[in-house]
């Protein structure tokens, strides 16, 4: 037996237990890799539901305010809601909505407790709300109008904390000197 064709057959026979070792590795870094991809996929989800609650709350919050534009002022007046003591959902308590309630200043703190009902129903406990305007006068006007700004401070899963505003105008009210807001 010649000696070159006993390392040809020993070369040829197969992979080492450190090829397969080194395989493993790499499919099992592949799968590590996928499982991050899903994870971040499910929290990017998880965020951008939560964006559009809040969107569908500002929306509602601003409706809610247009339809009671003489009493605009008196969102901003309420125990809950100010940007000095925001709405903390799960915490704080405006109490019981009733949907058949008066419109007008007497209607106001059902509203309110409306607002803040519908908030704890779908924000992360802990989010701060706040509803707060400024009064601009736009070139050419004889009066101020309320610009509101509906913000929300959330934290997320990882602990950063996020903002979001959205500002908008209830338009003007009916009497041309200033709001007013009484019992309907």
């Amino acid at each position: 037996m010649n000696k070159t064709e006993y390392q040809i057959t020993r070369i040829a026979s197969g992979f080492t237990l450190i090829e397969v070792l080194v395989a493993l590795l790499i499919v099992a870094l592949g799968m590590l890799g996928n499982a991050m991809l899903q994870l971040q996929g499910m929290k990017n989800s998880n965020d951008a539901y939560l964006r559009s609650q809040i969107g569908l709350f500002a929306y509602d919050i601003a409706d809610r305010i247009r339809a009671n534009r003489e009493c605009q002022v008196a969102y901003t007046n309420q125990g809950f809601f100010s940007a000095a003591s925001p709405y903390i959902v799960g915490t704080s308590n405006a109490g019981a909505c009733v949907y058949n309630s008066p419109a007008g200043n007497g209607g106001m703190p059902n509203e309110i407790a409306c607002m803040g009902s519908a908030l704890d129903q779908g924000l992360p406990p802990g989010s701060q709300v706040s509803i707060f305007s400024a009064a601009i006068v736009p070139a050419g006007a004889a009066r101020a109008i309320n610009v509101f700004t509906f913000r929300v401070v959330w934290t997320d899963r990882d602990g950063e904390i996020h903002t979001m505003d959205y500002t908008f105008d209830p338009g003007a009210c009916a009497n041309a000197a200033a709001c007013n807001c009484v019992n309907a």
